[in-house]
C-alpha cells in the first residue's frame, strides 16, 4: 500500500507548499518526501509540482489530483476501519499537539498501549496556529492546541480541556516571597512572549490594563526558552502557566499571580469526525488524566491544579 502513503504525504505537501513542510508533519526526512513524491509522479506518469523557490507549486496534474487523493485515502481508512472489527479500538491515528500539551498526550497513549494492542497512535508536534488546519484537511485525525478564535468546525468536534491563567515568573534570586510584581516588572528587563501570537496579545493588553511599560528585553516565541531564561536570571516574564510546569515547586522560580482574573487561554481537543470511534476514546483516557492530576494536586495541599473542580469522569463504552 506505498501508493496510499505517498497519497497522504502528497496531500501535506500540497497543503504546506514544501517538502520541508510536510517532512516535519510526516515525521520523514525531506529527501524521503522528495523521494516518495518523485515516485508518485513516475508511477501517475504525470509532474505533479512546479519548482518555486524553497516551496514547490502544483501544476496543473497536481491540482486535478488533491480531490481524488483525498477520495482515495477517505475510502481506504473506512476500509481499514471496517476491516479492523465494529466497536474494536484498533488501527492507526495521528494526533497532533502544540508543545507545552504533548506531555500530557503521550502519557496518556502510554497508559492506553496495553487496554488496547492493537492501536496505534502516531503523535505529531505542531504550532497551534496550523494544527486546526491539518484536523480539518484530514493530515490529523485530532489535535489540542489553543483555541485562538471561532473556526468552522462543521463536522468536527471540539472540547475544552483546560485553562492556562497568565502569571508573572521571576527568578527566586530577586523575587522572595510576597513580592510586588508591579515593581519587578517596572525594573527588571522583560522576557516577553510574541505579540505575533493570540497569548502574546493577550500579554500585552494585561500590561496596558495594569498600566505598566516594562522594559522589554528580548522577545521569544517558546515558552520553555523564556522560562529556562528566567531560571538564569535574565529576567522577568509574564506566560500562561503551562498545565504540567511545576514552577510553583522550582526552586529557581518564583510565580507570582496576577490581581482580579487574570486573563486565560483555553486548551482543547478539535477530533476531526471521520474516526471518531478511537479518538473519542483518546479524548476520555486524557480527560481522566487530568482529573486525576488535579485530584493528587488537591490531595497533596498544593491547591486545586489548572482546571481542576471538575468531578472524575467515567470512561464511556467506544463510540
Amino acid at each position: 500500500m506505498s501508493t496510499i502513503r505517498f497519497l497522504k504525504t502528497f496531500l501535506v505537501v500540497a497543503e504546506g507548499g514544501s517538502f520541508a513542510a510536510a517532512a516535519d508533519r510526516v515525521a520523514l526526512t525531506q529527501a524521503a518526501v522528495g523521494l516518495q513524491m518523485r515516485a508518485l509522479e513516475n508511477e501517475l506518469k504525470s509532474s505533479l509540482f512546479e519548482r518555486s523557490g524553497r516551496g514547490v507549486v502544483l501544476s496543473d496534474a497536481g491540482r486535478a489530483l488533491v480531490a481524488h487523493a483525498e477520495k482515495i485515502v477517505g475510502y481506504y481508512d473506512q476500509m481499514r476501519e471496517g476491516l479492523d472489527g465494529e466497536g474494536e479500538i484498533a488501527g492507526t491515528v495521528t494526533v497532533g499537539s502544540i508543545v507545552t500539551a504533548m506531555g500530557l498526550l503521550s502519557n496518556t497513549v502510554v497508559r492506553m498501549k496495553p487496554l488496547y494492542p492493537r492501536l496505534n497512535v502516531r503523535l505529531v508536534m505542531q504550532e497551534s496556529s496550523g494544527l486546526a488546519t491539518s484536523v480539518k484537511s484530514g493530515a490529523l485525525d485530532a489535535a489540542i492546541f489553543v483555541d485562538d478564535s471561532p473556526r468552522e468546525r462543521k463536522g468536527m468536534r471540539w472540547t475544552p480541556l483546560y485553562t492556562e491563567p497568565l502569571t508573572v515568573v521571576a527568578s527566586s534570586r530577586i523575587a522572595p516571597p510576597g513580592s510586588d510584581f508591579k515593581k519587578l516588572l517596572r525594573e527588571q528587563p522583560f522576557l516577553r512572549f510574541d505579540r505575533r501570537t493570540p497569548s502574546g496579545m493577550r500579554i500585552e493588553q494585561t500590561l496596558r490594563k495594569l498600566g505598566l511599560a516594562p522594559q522589554d528585553f528580548l522577545e521569544l516565541s517558546s515558552l520553555s526558552a523564556i522560562i529556562d531564561l528566567v531560571r538564569q536570571n535574565v529576567g522577568v516574564t509574564i506566560v500562561p502557566h503551562v498545565k504540567n510546569a511545576d514552577w510553583a515547586n522550582d526552586a529557581l522560580l518564583r510565580v507570582l499571580p496576577l490581581p482580579g482574573r487574570p486573563a486565560t487561554r483555553l486548551i482543547g481537543m478539535l477530533e476531526q469526525g471521520k474516526r471518531e470511534h478511537i479518538t473519542s476514546v483518546i479524548r476520555q483516557h486524557l480527560v481522566q488524566l487530568l482529573a486525576e492530576k488535579s485530584a493528587a494536586s488537591a490531595a497533596a495541599g498544593t491547591g486545586p491544579a489548572l482546571g481542576a473542580g471538575k468531578p472524575r469522569q467515567k470512561l464511556a463504552p467506544p463510540r
